[in-house]
């Protein structure tokens, strides 16, 4: 039920601080912890989640770690490894609920599987803590074993939660009740953003945003040639060059149904043609199919006006459309290509319903005029994680335009990413998104991310404004420099922490 995660450090804090960029970012933490690191000599702070792999707090949980330990903290994770697909189906459930989304009637005997299984879950937990130890446990899915663990050992404790609304609905008041009786029991909570703290938590919750590695392999530097080879070695791009492909390529939905080498049946054109890419869990709330729509919509409305203009000219007229699109404009949306990205489902543990959003994803993609279809793919990562990182940032560094139109959103790590990169951005105007992307400033916002024609605006102004695209990339950038690396994570985690225990 407890599974305890070797963490192997990739790069020491002197390693950090030898790069120009993240000196002052680097010698800024250090000289903040200090105080806080003391306070918690001879405890060891225990970070609690529910996979290790897929999404964003696994993804940021071994370098949290990592730097704990390199600051001079003791510090663990454990994952709760539950062989129970209800379980799993219930906290999605809550997830959902809690971004405003489906069934707010909970049902009872899925209630009973949830706390039946959190005990048997905090009985193995309390054989790893000490009384003395500090525990800091990561969203609903283990947040009962914790609840149950820090009443029984009386350890200092912290829920984060990392999902959220700034809309509060009946089905969100339903979330937050059956979970309020379980977050009682901790000293502190931690969110993204203060818009998603339920009023009941308003005293007593800290804020502190998620952050990217910048030195991972997701995000580290790449040349224009490690790029490519990426690329190639994920049968992302064709090439006739010797390649050592990857164990597991990517692959690209077909015309039949089935997924095959992600260059078949023609290579997407990812170095030469405008590409807009989005990389995301696939789910529902992640916006795939309004964005989809929203590009099919452009895409039919430039050959509209193509067709005008040529019927024009051909009856001895002007050939010029009512249009204010210029003909560089209508020519880059003409070749534009749609990368829809995410991963083999089967590897995102506590995401039941991964399974179904990508099949919904496929029957739109099917439905669509094979003039279009043939200018959007819908791509599954390469399995292994280490090769699917480097997969994206390859990805969304060869990207004209990186995309993230989610519904809900609690922060959208994959926005930082690419904002580090220097990609041009736009995202959905909701949660984390709009927290970290300024409309006009670092990127472009979707007003409304589930109106296809919403989206297909957005991203003909975003197409159309070239001559903004090193502004916006640059200014993206230094925003996430100043706020969302993980050396400033760390300095609020041990802030919080530091606090707890004084």
């Amino acid at each position: 039920m407890i599974r305890l995660i070797d963490i192997e450090v990739e790069h020491t804090i002197e390693e950090y601080a030898t790069d120009t960029v993240l000196r002052d970012s680097v010698r800024t933490m250090q000289n903040a912890v200090t105080d806080d690191v003391a306070a918690l000599d001879g405890r060891t702070v225990w970070m609690v989640n529910s996979t290790a792999s897929g999404g964003g707090v696994a993804e940021m949980m071994p370098k949290l770690v990592g730097l704990f330990r390199a600051l001079g903290v003791d510090a663990e994770w454990a994952v709760i490894d539950v062989d129970e697909p209800v379980f799993f189906e219930f906290t999605k459930g809550i997830h959902n609920l809690l971004h405003g989304a489906g069934d707010p009637d909970l049902v009872d005997h899925e209630r009973s599987i949830y706390e039946a299984t959190s005990r048997s879950v905090a009985d193995e937990l309390e054989d790893h803590i000490a009384p003395e130890d500090v525990l800091v446990v990561h969203d609903p899915q283990p947040l009962a074993a914790g609840s149950m663990v820090a009443d029984a050992l009386d350890v200092p404790a912290v829920w984060r939660c990392h999902i959220g609304s700034e809309e509060h609905s009946e089905k969100s008041r339903t979330a937050w009740e059956f979970l309020r009786p379980w977050i009682a029991d901790y000293d502190r909570t931690v969110f993204t953003l203060p818009a998603y703290i339920p009023a009941f938590l308003e005293t007593e919750a800290d804020i502190i945003p998620p952050a990217i590695d910048p030195f991972s392999a997701k995000n580290r530097r790449l040349k224009p040639q490690e790029a490519a080879t990426v690329l190639a070695r994920a049968d992302l791009i064709d090439t006739d060059h010797p390649v050592e492909r990857f164990d597991q390529p990517a692959r690209r939905l077909q015309a039949d149904g089935t997924f095959a080498p992600a260059t078949d049946p023609d290579d997407i054109g990812l170095l030469f043609r405008p590409t807009i890419c989005q990389i995301s869990r696939w789910d529902g709330l992640k916006g795939f199919v309004p964005l989809l729509r929203g590009f099919a919509e452009l895409k039919r409305d430039v050959r509209e006006d193509v067709d005008a203009s040529a019927k024009t000219a051909a009856n001895g007229g002007d050939d010029s459309t009512d249009s204010e699109r210029s003909a560089a404009h209508r020519q880059r949306i003409e070749d534009a290509r749609l990368l829809l990205v995410g991963p083999d489902p089967s590897s995102v543990a506590d995401d039941p319903e991964g399974r179904q959003a990508l099949e919904n994803l496929e029957e739109e993609w099917l439905a669509l005029d094979p003039e279009v279809r043939s200018d959007v793919a819908v791509v599954v990562m390469p399995p292994d994680q280490h090769d699917s990182a480097l997969v994206i940032n390859a990805l969304q560094r060869c990207s004209s335009v990186v995309a993230q139109n989610s519904l809900q959103e609690g922060f959208g790590l994959t926005v930082t990413e690419a904002m580090w990169k220097r990609a041009v951005l736009m995202g959905a105007d909701t949660g984390g998104i709009s927290a970290q992307i300024r409309d006009g400033e670092d990127g472009r916002l979707v007003p409304d991310s589930g109106d296809p024609a919403s989206v297909a605006r957005t991203l003909d102004d975003v197409l159309g404004s070239p001559e903004r695209w090193d502004d916006w990339s640059y200014s993206a950038q230094r925003h996430v420099t100043d706020t969302y690396l993980v050396f400033e994570q760390v300095t609020r985690w041990l802030d919080t922490l530091g606090e707890l225990v004084d």
